[in-house]
């Protein structure tokens, strides 16, 4: 064993929670807000950790001084390496993260707290071993995964040549993978994607079209018939209120895969039995790599497909996604994780990187990642603005 934790032993003391609240900016100039957790440890190492992509939750914002207090209670004086025990003493305080589902936006901020501090501690864990967090999941089946760039709706006619020229950008350093979130304007949204293939013809792929979860399936195999003369791979998210009959029924009509996101055990095998999906959508927003692992397992055991989800995390969050991709049996379509890409800003002294269309997974110890502390200073600010559109949703928008 690594002898750089404490007296060569299995046990390595949690002793302080930093949280500091950051602001980044998206490349459209949407503000995203996030949570940067620090582990301090009585070996002397620091995990890191993010609560991420937070601005959807506006009405019921996480406060920063009650979560650090939780993460106390779980956190400090427990040993990094008892993963397993850290999700006990979560679900005794924040019960509904992982057991209950949640549609839209698939995750909760109980279900992105645990995941967060989980970060941490398989952090911690990894630098400890000197080893990349892969390894301590099974070990690493691929280094890199394809990886599908996020389009929000154009909501009004110059978001179009707005959203087309920061494409254009995306395109010359090689991302030609999009998905593109349809449903607040379906003429805007056509429009959107006639111009879309105009430009870029077939240089580029259209991986899904993302309904969100607000639409009765009967409109959504209308605009499928519609719209699927512009060409894509999978169906994302076409049904509301849970309604998984609807979604086999849909299912049953269209000639792509239909994919939705998971976030908890119970809601995926109500899809299952159901016959709802083709692709379970998995990220570690459901609770956390430990958690997440066990959906890619049920997936599998039902003879579905997976792929990768995300809520765009910045290069923490991004790696922890990275680091499940990398030990999952399979990978059927290219996956979300795009945050670094994404974001202007970051917290690290580097971030995540990318090869045109394919992750890159990191493999430094732990996540791979260390706080750049100018850089965390220099974004750190409140969680909310008011006044500010949440990007890409419809739940607060200009």
């Amino acid at each position: 064993m690594n002898d750089t934790y404490s007296n060569g032993k299995d046990v390595i003391r949690i002793t302080d929670v930093k949280l500091t609240t950051v602001q980044t900016r998206r490349r459209t100039g949407a503000i995203s807000s996030h949570i940067v957790l620090q582990l301090s440890t009585d070996a002397g190492i620091t995990g890191v950790g993010e609560i991420s992509d937070l601005d959807c939750y506006r009405m019921y914002m996480p406060d920063p001084a009650a979560v650090k207090m939780g993460i106390e209670k779980v956190a400090l004086g427990q040993n990094a390496f008892e993963i397993a025990a850290l999700h006990e003493r979560l679900l005794a305080y924040m019960p509904s993260y992982f057991r209950y589902a949640n549609t839209y936006p698939p995750f909760t901020p109980a279900s992105q707290i645990a995941a967060g501090v989980e970060m941490a501690f398989y952090d911690i864990v990894g630098k400890a071993f000197g080893t990349p967090v892969y390894n301590l999941l099974g070990g690493r089946q691929r280094d890199r995964f394809e990886i599908t760039y996020p389009v929000f709706q154009a909501k009004k006619e110059s978001d179009t040549e707005r959203y087309l020229g920061y494409m254009d950008a995306l395109v010359a350093e090689g991302v030609t993978r999009f998905r593109y979130y349809v449903g607040v304007n379906f003429e805007q949204d056509e429009n959107f994607l006639i111009a879309f293939r105009d430009r870029f013809g077939d240089k580029v792929q259209l991986k899904a079209l993302d309904f969100q979860g607000h639409h009765h399936w009967k409109d959504v195999l209308r605009i499928y018939d519609r719209f699927r003369q512009y060409g894509f791979e999978l169906l994302e998210s076409p049904s509301w209120r849970e309604d998984y009959e609807g979604m086999a029924e849909l299912r049953k009509r269209v000639d792509v895969d239909i994919s939705e996101h998971i976030s908890s055990l119970a809601q995926a095998m109500r899809m299952i039995r159901a016959g709802a999906v083709d692709v379970f959508n998995i990220t570690i927003q459901s609770g956390g790599i430990y958690q997440a692992k066990k959906l890619f397992d049920l997936a599998e055991a039902a003879g579905l497909k997976s792929l990768i989800s995300t809520t765009q995390e910045m290069s923490i969050g991004t790696a922890a996604n990275a680091h499940l991709g990398a030990v999952v049996p399979q990978l059927h379509y290219a996956g979300d994780p795009v945050g670094p890409l994404l974001y202007v800003d970051d917290v690290v002294t580097e971030k995540l990187r990318y090869d045109g269309t394919q992750l890159i997974v990191p493999q430094g110890p732990g996540l791979g990642f260390e706080i750049d502390e100018d850089k965390l200073a220099a974004l750190q600010a409140g969680l909310v603005e008011w006044d500010r559109p949440a990007h890409g949703a419809n739940y607060v928008s200009d």
